[in-house]
């Protein structure tokens, strides 16, 4: 579990001080407070004691109950107390720990200038991607614009971006293969794959529906195909960066995608891993690299739960704050292994 910020901590009992009964601030500097306690409902006899003490210690906010015992840090009563706020609680503090990381002096060299996504010929879209719209032809309420605006993707990169509303057909139209009976008809995102001439190489479908359980198909013009995404976009005079998901790397200039952890397949200078701290595949993977002496980044926040680039930006990090965090924290070497051990948690 990362440290939490302490004024966060301070801010958000103010917020649920109204769950508190009795709640007061004990001292003047503000540190110490006190309520009843809503874990054992505290003393029958008299509504006027007040047992459960929230205070500061070594700079956290803790909480500990005289009555019950009842004890831990302000992060744990917010997860056993307040579960209706505390995934928005938990995205604050994230949230504020890679901001820290992104206040450089300096602007970071890849993100002066927007990046201009070539769109292959309209000649070759035609021919590959059947019954296919690029998002930024649909009209702004249509439920797939609206999926991607929503999941804050950058607008210059719709572009990149298709909707199918029978995912079957268009998949039937790149697929070499005969498609099962049961290949799902239904509409999907579709992430198409060009190579460097334009000519789609393979699809993936994402599906609307959260609890989909075939979140991404992926349909190959052939068996061959090397399944890395975003080819057609890339300059070698620039840092080339690979990151795991495809939409991921549409918030990092000049970036690949894998469609999975396995980064090592591209001849990327710099690979970028989801923040998966726990995973024994993902540190495993980045052990591997750092042998390697692969470029790697080592986020600076080590998350309990995964996180990805484009869970960063929901929860608030600006493109420009994120490629800052990106290039402050690739490292390689000695320095890789440093702070890679800090990093993991297994």
């Amino acid at each position: 579990m990362l440290v939490p910020d302490y004024q966060i901590d301070i801010d958000w009992l103010h917020k649920i001080s109204y769950k508190l009964p009795g709640f007061k601030k004990v001292n003047v500097s503000g540190t110490t407070f006190v309520s009843r306690c809503i874990y054992c409902g505290d003393s029958e006899r008299s509504t006027k004691i007040k047992r459960l003490y929230f205070y500061t210690k070594k700079g956290n906010l803790n909480f500990d109950c005289k009555n019950c015992g009842a004890h831990g840090s302000f992060w744990t009563f917010m997860k056993e107390q307040c579960t209706e706020f505390f995934e928005d609680y938990k995205k604050q503090q994230i949230l504020e720990r890679f901001q820290r990381y992104s206040s450089s002096p300096s602007k970071p060299t890849n993100s002066n200038k927007q990046q201009k996504f070539k769109t292959p010929s309209s000649n070759t879209r035609k021919a590959s991607i059947v019954g296919c719209t690029r998002i930024d032809r649909l009209d702004s309420d249509h439920y797939a614009y609206q999926y991607v605006k929503d999941r804050q993707i950058p607008e210059e990169a719709f572009s990149r971006l298709y909707f199918s509303e029978d995912f079957k057909k268009t998949a039937e139209a790149i697929s070499p293969d005969p498609l099962s009976e049961k290949f799902p008809r239904e509409p999907r995102l579709v992430i198409p794959f060009f190579s460097k001439d334009g000519s789609v190489e393979m699809i993936q479908g994402r599906s609307f529906d959260p609890d989909s359980g075939l979140r991404y198909i992926s349909i190959k013009s052939s068996e061959d195909i090397d399944k890395i995404y975003g080819k057609e976009n890339i300059d070698k005079s620039k840092t080339v960066y690979c990151v795991e998901g495809p939409l991921d790397s549409l918030f990092v200039d000049n970036c690949l995608a894998t469609c999975d952890s396995s980064l090592h397949r591209s001849n990327a200078d710099v690979l970028i891993f989801d923040n998966q701290p726990r995973s024994k595949e993902i540190v495993k993977l980045m052990e591997q690299a750092i042998t390697d002496k692969r470029k790697i980044v080592i986020w600076p926040v080590s998350p309990d739960e995964k996180i990805d680039i484009n869970d960063m930006i929901k929860m608030g990090l600006s493109k420009l704050e994120l490629i800052e965090i990106i290039e402050r924290n690739t490292f390689s070497g000695l320095k890789a292994k440093l702070a890679f051990t800090k990093w993991k948690k297994v």
